[in-house]
């Protein structure tokens, strides 16, 4: 089965237990505002996250869902994070979560290689 990009932003937080039932106009909503308040024009932000204002356009006015690249390069270039989405990817009951998650967050690729390494390895003894 193909899916088209519009739908796998969706499909991966869906995936990702990120309980994602968002509608396209509340993404497009967010994504309008916070580039408004940054003082962005549609043109600039466009440009930053490699796709066209015309594109750009069509996700602000909810008529697409962005593809999780452009999603997640929006969410860098405006510094927005899935809770200004309205859900939380990590429980604040488990603080080792919070420390875990900026501890991926902050790091290279061949680090993030050795931890997954680290893990399956002491996943075995535990």
């Amino acid at each position: 089965m193909m899916f088209s990009s519009n739908h796998m932003c969706f499909i991966v937080m869906k995936y990702k237990g990120l309980n994602m039932e968002l509608d396209k106009r509340l993404i497009a909503q967010i994504i309008q505002d916070t580039r408004r308040k940054a003082s962005l024009k549609q043109s600039e932000l466009a440009e930053k996250i490699g796709i066209s204002e015309k594109h750009l356009s069509k996700i602000e006015t909810g008529k697409n869902y962005p593809a999780l690249d452009t999603f997640l390069k929006i969410i860098d270039v405006l510094n927005l994070s899935l809770g200004d989405f309205g859900f939380n990817s990590v429980s604040k009951d488990y603080p080792n979560k919070v420390i875990l998650q900026k501890i991926i967050d902050n790091s290279s690729e061949k680090q993030l290689d050795t931890y997954v390494d680290v893990l399956f390895a002491l996943q075995k003894h535990i």
